[in-house]
């Protein structure tokens, strides 16, 4: 481990390794924090739960060991941020889509990486600045490990290529860009066997159903597609809420950030925003949308605890059956929201909106309001002093990391 990982990694000393026998998110604290000079942009864990991946704002991809602080940095092939990182079914590989346009496959454990000594700061008299030991004693430069040979190089989409998703039994990667396309490829040879054209807007995430038979998108817009994948053809359209008019740019903005399944597909988790007043200033309010797949309606909004303007950059299902939102707020700061779906209950009344009176004799008809979603206030908050951009649990959900503006990752336990 070099000294600028040493430097880099905080960990609580005093964690305490007993774990309780099912996860409890009251008991949430950080255990693990590596820092980075620019701010991230996500972060995903890999498959086996030793690595963490992370984008940047410098255009790179970090990986860090997450039992020796390793930090490793996959660059040199995108030009533009990362915002989506994901897996393949074996766990072997890793894909990265950036806003370059182009997804790129590496190796979760290359074969080959470079070890680049960093530049030594130079004093004003141009001489070589001592930090460590004693006036003239020789100072070791410190190394960074690099990945500059991806396996592939793929141009997925013309604009940003916002999200790449390996699907569940390893056959097909779907991705979606700027060009308003879908587009499914063949997860060995990358060879395109699909397109999916509908989306008026930006569709910002994609996924592959567990079942494999259908797709899920959703954009700029708020509106969510379900595809069938083997026609194309669109089978379902909803109207999310996720989105907003800025009065201030007079612009139309609003659109989903984060997509996710939980474990057997019967519920799908869209994250962004909504109430748009003024985007870039951050004047909005963050939204979570929960599809029901076998009805394939809109089931709730899950919103924060506090009701600040932000955005919710991440949704994950954790394996217990609740809901965890990551939430980048306008005043600076994050939260990590867990809401319960069982516990919160459903109206299922159905209201009358009016009644109509049609030709003399004839009976009064009943007109039924369409039924809105419900929305669901968390039951836990674990503060965060930084906007957090992303969030991903282990397989056991007793560990999740997050990606925070300031470019620190951190470990939680819970």
């Amino acid at each position: 481990m070099t000294n600028e990982e040493q430097d880099t990694i905080e960990t609580n000393e005093t964690q305490d390794t007993t774990l309780p026998p099912t996860a409890v998110p009251a008991n949430a604290k950080e255990v693990q924090k590596f820092t980075h000079a620019e701010a991230l942009t996500n972060c995903r864990l890999d498959p086996s739960g030793r690595y963490a991946f992370a984008g940047a704002e410098d255009f790179g991809v970090y990986r860090w060991n997450l039992e020796t602080g390793e930090k490793v940095v996959y660059r040199g092939v995108h030009d533009s941020w990362v915002r989506r990182i994901d897996f393949s079914n074996d766990g072997t590989h890793v894909f990265t889509s950036g806003w370059d346009g182009r997804v790129v496959v590496w190796e979760v454990e290359p074969k080959s990486v470079e070890e680049i000594a960093l530049p030594v700061e130079k004093t004003s008299a141009g001489q070589a600045e001592q930090t460590d030991g004693e006036a003239g004693q020789q100072v070791v430069p410190e190394v960074e490990l690099v990945v500059e040979n991806p396996v592939r190089i793929i141009d997925a989409h013309r604009g940003f290529a916002r999200w790449v998703h390996a699907g569940p039994n390893g056959k097909y990667v779907a991705t979606c860009g700027n060009d308003k396309v879908i587009r499914l490829w063949d997860a060995k040879r990358w060879k395109l066997r699909k397109e999916f054209s509908g989306h008026g807007r930006h569709p910002y995430a994609v996924m592959i159903h567990p079942d494999g038979e259908s797709l899920v998108s959703e954009d700029l817009m708020g509106e969510i597609f379900v595809w069938n994948a083997k026609t194309g053809h669109r089978t379902k359209e909803l109207k999310s809420g996720m989105t907003g008019f800025d009065n201030k740019f007079q612009a139309d903005m609003g659109g989903a950030r984060d997509m996710a399944f939980n474990q057997n597909g019967s519920l799908v988790g869209c994250a962004g925003i909504t109430n748009v007043v003024n985007s870039f200033a951050g004047q909005q309010d963050p939204i979570i949308c929960i599809v029901d797949w076998e009805s394939q309606e809109i089931a709730c909004h899950l919103r924060t605890k506090s009701n600040s303007p932000g955005v919710a950059w991440g949704v994950r299902f954790h394996p217990e059956g609740y809901v965890v939102g990551a939430m980048g707020n306008q005043n600076g700061k994050g939260t990590v929201e867990f809401w319960s779906l069982a516990e919160a209950a459903a109206d299922d009344s159905v209201e009358v909106k009016g009644e109509s009176t049609g030709c003399e004799g004839s009976e009064d008809v009943k007109v039924e309001e369409e039924k809105k979603p419900r929305e669901i206030k968390p039951f836990h908050v674990v503060e965060v002093d930084k906007p957090v951009r992303g969030i991903d649990f282990t397989k056991d959900g007793r560990r999740f990391i997050v990606a925070c503006s300031d470019g620190s990752l951190r470990v939680y336990q819970i």
